[in-house]
């Protein structure tokens, strides 16, 4: 900081002084009686240019919220592509619950057909079962885990054929035969009949004793009295009666047909929605 050249004034009048005058030109007092020091000027120097502290980090709150709001908009965009996709997946329109076009599903298996010559019937089932034995009167079949066979007969009413068929098996293979249960509303085709299912031992080549379900059913038409009887290893877990091949049967009995020019009597309609519960072998009902 600098100081400036001292002025000095008059005491009296207040006039400034020359420099080593000894008395004041306006008013003549001598300066050494009445002269004062005049207050001196000072010069200040320009204030610093103002420095700023550099900005700090950001506090880690701040950075929590930014990056909650970039997943929440990855999420929504996840959400929103995969809608997109599936629209397109799905040709671009919506699930149908009103007037809705058939649907493709996957086909029942291909039929085979058999037709008695000796009365007149046509059983229609699974390609995938095997032809083990088939003669005029009827078919017996092997199944993946069992057996179905289906017979003709006359001069017996169901339930007297469903009596004979289990009373018929050798109990040298089938052992310990309990009855179990009647099956309601038993059909074959389009007929009303009778059913049961039993429990058994049944005694393979190795003398090996395993548990099986045997499922009967039979009806009548003009006559004609045919027996539907399906034996599998037991597993009422997980499935009707027991029965491994229930609803195949069921679907059986379903297209079984009885071949005759004359109308039929005491049929019923069976439902096509629910091949599980048309033929009782693999009903609860």
């Amino acid at each position: 900081m600098a100081v400036a050249t001292q002025t000095r004034y008059c005491g009296r009048c207040g006039a400034p002084l020359a420099p080593g005058a000894g008395f004041c030109g306006r008013c003549g007092t001598p300066l050494l009686m009445q002269a004062v020091a005049a207050r001196p000027v000072y010069s200040y120097a320009p204030a610093p240019r103002a420095i700023y502290p550099a900005p700090g980090r950001p506090k880690l709150g701040a950075a929590l919220i930014a990056g909650g709001l970039i997943a929440v908009l990855v999420v929504v965009g996840l959400v929103v592509g995969g809608i997109a996709f599936s629209q397109l997946v799905r040709g671009g329109h919506s699930t149908c619950t009103v007037n809705c076009a058939p649907k493709f599903i996957t086909p029942l298996p291909e039929q085979a057909s058999f037709r008695s010559s000796a009365y007149n019937f046509q059983v229609n089932y699974t390609s995938r079962w095997s032809v083990r034995n088939q003669d005029a009167y009827g078919i017996t079949l092997g199944t993946r885990v069992g057996q179905v066979v289906v017979k003709g007969s006359t001069g017996q009413t169901p339930d007297q054929a469903v009596r004979a068929t289990v009373s018929s098996l050798p109990s040298s293979q089938w052992q310990d035969v309990t009855w179990l249960n009647a099956l309601k509303g038993a059909h074959v085709g389009e007929v009303l009949g009778v059913g049961a299912v039993y429990s058994a031992n049944l005694v393979g080549t190795s003398q090996t004793a395993t548990k099986v379900r045997i499922g009967v059913v039979a009806a009548q038409l003009h006559g004609v009295t045919v027996v539907v009887f399906v034996a599998d290893p037991a597993d009422a877990k997980n499935f009707a009666n027991g029965l491994q091949d229930g609803q195949a049967v069921d679907y059986m009995c379903t297209e079984f047909v009885f071949i005759h020019s004359q109308p039929m009597t005491a049929k019923v309609t069976p439902s096509s929605s629910n091949l599980g519960s048309t033929c009782c072998p693999g009903s609860t009902n």
